[in-house]
């Protein structure tokens, strides 16, 4: 179309506008409409004006036709229109018959429909939809540059490409992004897809500004807790990846507990709390393997069963099912878990147990316990095997099923059962008896089955290379009781009266040589006769140094406890001689043969042993998760009698065998002393057992004192009270023999 013309369509050319020249004429040859002497329009028809010159063009197709009409100065005449009429007439009649006048018009095809452009933003989000991050970063990154946009669309553009970059791999663009949304809408990070798309963006920039970012949301309290959540969590992990593993811990235990603040409480609470364990289980799977095996190091029995130990419990299932040698310990955990309950999200334990279970795993062990089931120690065989025997009934109904065999020591037969035991059974409880273990050793099947005696002690090096402990030593029974002292009475002096036997004799080198490695120090030593009672009195004045004052006796002993390594028997008849030398202010150190002696008696004679104190291993009076467990499978099964040390030893011990998840071919000393690491942090009823990493054991002890009916636990602060009573009655004593008049 030429500038300055203007439009018409054919159908108003046919009402007969003046001044038009018609479209046939031209596309004929006719020469164009000349202009005439300017006249005065009609009145009905007003002039119109047409730039001269340009000739008349034949119109395009178009569903409205039109045509180019150039300008002309004047219009037509009546007349001159009538003559054109007339000549358009003839022509037809000569066209050899007769036929109506019809204004003649180019055919008309529809026009094909012009696809409606989509906004940018519609393209953009449409792009995000289908995947394709990289063409809608590029359209929302040009859109936040435009200026014709409105602010819905402005901040689609920015929502849209904060989403788009962190998808695309971009994640420093991302966060540019989502501070652009937040201007557009400064309540953006409130929400779940800001905050998630923060998380991932700040998750994966250099740590230590990842760690910077989320410090400084972490901390700022105007911040939407979601958001500062999601923070802590990275805090949490960067800490962890540094090293700080108790730090880390804190961090998380922190947030578990403002989560249930937070959140309101109620199911707000459990929703905010599930939403944070399924987050810590997705960076702990991208977790390095030593990292998360410092993690589980903390985990214990009190804590496994609340966030985030029992979280780091699962990851470490979820990474021993991966393995297959390691399925079966995998379940075995899992339903340990599973008992617990302790998960807001219940189907987070079921996507690592499912599997297992689908897959046909089901818990299976074989353990045996060599023991003493006739003779002189039969009674103790048989509760250690009454203690397994609820452990196999409790396991059961948890899926996880365990024969247990239990081998007669006294037997001469035993070895060669042992010996045909099958294959699965890798682990071994017991023996109870030296000669015992020694027997099995020389037949070389200490090589062949992984064996945790119930033996204070074991030669040489062979702990934790040819069998392991599963029992309480010297050594446990000593630090626990210079422990006590040292900790809770500041007793640094000790002195030393033992039986001139090969145990005494032990047991009082052990003592000091731990003591000094406690920096404190032994002042006195001395030894008594076992077999001969009647110089006991000579013996005992001559340890406390006694000397007579005006007729009263006065110890000079400086030391501030005595350490007795004998039976409860012979220390009941040796400890009144102290006292008859005026030595009353003593603390006094027994061993766990106390408990021994001391166990099921009715009336004890307690009067000189207000301040004495001795080790165990069994403390039935302190309610625990195993031991109520013992005791409740024990009453079911109807037996009324509560469990004491030798049932919770074997309850123990086949929970115990059970975890540790041994292979049946192809285990080594060092693999047992590896495993031993994960197995420990099982819940005990007696006393918790740890052990080295070179496989060597060492149990936490109880400490009690003589009761009228036995013995009770101690409580350290009455205890301290009492000493403290009885060292003000000895000094007035003192001073008042000194100031006596003689007898």
């Amino acid at each position: 179309m030429h500038s300055g013309a203007t439009m018409y369509s054919l159908t108003r050319f046919a009402a007969g506008h003046a001044g038009a020249c018609p479209t046939r004429f031209a596309a004929r040859g006719a020469t164009p409409c000349r202009a005439r002497p300017a006249r005065q329009p009609h009145a009905a028809h007003p002039m119109r004006e047409f730039s001269s010159g340009n000739p008349i063009r034949k119109p395009t197709a178009h569903p409205t036709v039109h045509a180019t009409v150039p300008t002309m100065q004047h219009v037509l005449s009546r007349a001159t229109v009538l003559f054109l009429l007339a000549l358009m007439v003839f022509s037809a009649a000569g066209c050899g018959g007769k036929r109506s006048i019809i204004i003649p018009r180019e055919p008309v095809t529809p026009q094909a429909q012009q696809p409606v452009r989509r906004s940018a933003l519609d393209e953009g989000n449409e792009a995000l939809k289908r995947g394709d991050a990289a063409t809608a970063e590029r359209i929302f990154g040009m859109m936040t540059a435009r200026t014709d946009i409105t602010p819905e669309e402005r901040l689609g553009a920015w929502r849209g490409y904060s989403l788009a970059a962190e998808a695309n791999g971009h994640p420093n663009l991302a966060l540019d992004g989502l501070d652009g949304w937040r201007r557009q809408d400064p309540a953006a990070d409130a929400g779940q897809e800001w905050q998630d798309a923060w998380y991932r963006a700040v998750s994966r920039i250099s740590k230590t500004e990842s760690r910077q970012r989320a410090n400084a949301v972490f901390a700022d309290q105007a911040r939407p807790w979601g958001l500062r959540a999601q923070a802590g969590l990275i805090v949490a992990t960067r800490q962890w990846e540094a090293g700080d593993i108790p730090a880390s811990l804190q961090t998380l235990s922190s947030l578990w507990n403002q989560a249930g603040t937070q959140a309101g409480g109620g199911a707000g609470s459990q929703s905010f709390r599930a939403a944070l364990e399924n987050r810590l289980l997705d960076e702990l799977k991208r977790a390095e393997p030593a990292t998360v095996d410092r993690l589980a190091a903390a985990v214990s029995p009190e804590n496994e069963g609340r966030y985030p130990y029992n979280i780091i419990e699962l990851e470490s299932a979820r990474r021993m099912a991966a393995a297959n040698a390691g399925s079966l310990r995998a379940l075995e955990t899992l339903t340990r878990l599973q008992r617990s309950g302790n998960f807001n999200d219940p189907n987070l334990l079921g996507g690592v147990l499912s599997p297992l279970e689908q897959g046909g795993m089901r818990a299976s062990r074989t353990v045996a316990l060599a023991l003493p089931m006739t003779g002189a120690f039969g009674n103790i065989g048989w509760k250690v095997s009454r203690g397994a025997g609820a452990a196999q009934w409790e396991l059961s109904r948890t899926g996880v099923e365990v024969e247990v065999v239990v081998l007669n020591t006294e037997s001469p037969d035993w070895l060669d059962k042992l010996a045909a035991l099958p294959p699965q059974c890798v682990v071994v409880g017991g023996p109870l008896r030296v000669n015992s273990f020694n027997a099995a050793r020389e037949r070389g099947l200490t090589g062949q089955r992984a064996f945790f005696t119930f033996l204070p002690q074991l030669d040489g090096s062979d702990e934790g290379r040819v069998a392991w402990r599963f029992f309480t030593s010297p050594d446990d029974q000593v630090n626990a009781l210079l422990a006590f002292t040292q900790d809770s009475l500041g007793a640094t002096s000790y002195g030393v009266l033992h039986p001139d036997d090969a145990f005494g004799g032990k047991m009082a080198s052990l003592f000091a040589e731990r003591a000094r490695a406690r920096g404190g120090s032994v002042a006195s030593t001395m030894s008594y006769p076992a077999s001969r009672h009647q110089e006991w009195n000579r013996i005992a004045g001559s340890f406390v140094k006694v000397r007579t004052v005006n007729s009263y006796p006065v110890p000079g002993a400086t030391f501030e406890a005595t350490f007795l390594p004998d039976s409860w028997k012979n220390t009941e008849m040796l400890v009144p001689n102290l006292f008859f030398h005026g030595e009353d202010r003593q603390v006094l150190l027994g061993t766990a043969l106390w408990e021994q002696g001391l166990a099921g008696q009715k009336s004890v004679d307690v009067r000189n042993f207000g301040l004495a104190v001795f080790p165990g291993a069994w403390n039935g009076a302190q309610s625990s998760p195993a031991g109520d467990a013992l005791a409740r499978t024990l009453r079911e099964a109807g037996n009324p009698d509560a469990p004491d040390f030798w049932v919770g030893l074997g309850y123990d011990f086949v929970r115990f065998a059970t975890t540790l998840g041994l292979p049946e071919k192809g285990w080594t000393p060092a693999e047992v002393n590896r495993r031993l690491a994960d197995a420990q942090r099982m819940q005990w009823a007696m006393g918790a057992l740890h052990w080295s990493a070179d496989g060597r054991a060492a149990q936490d002890l109880f400490l009690f004192t003589p009761a009228s009916d036995g013995f009770r636990p101690v409580e350290p602060t009455e205890f301290r009270q009492k000493l403290e009573r009885t060292r003000e009655r000895h000094e007035a004593r003192a001073k008042a023999a000194a100031t006596a008049t003689p007898q």
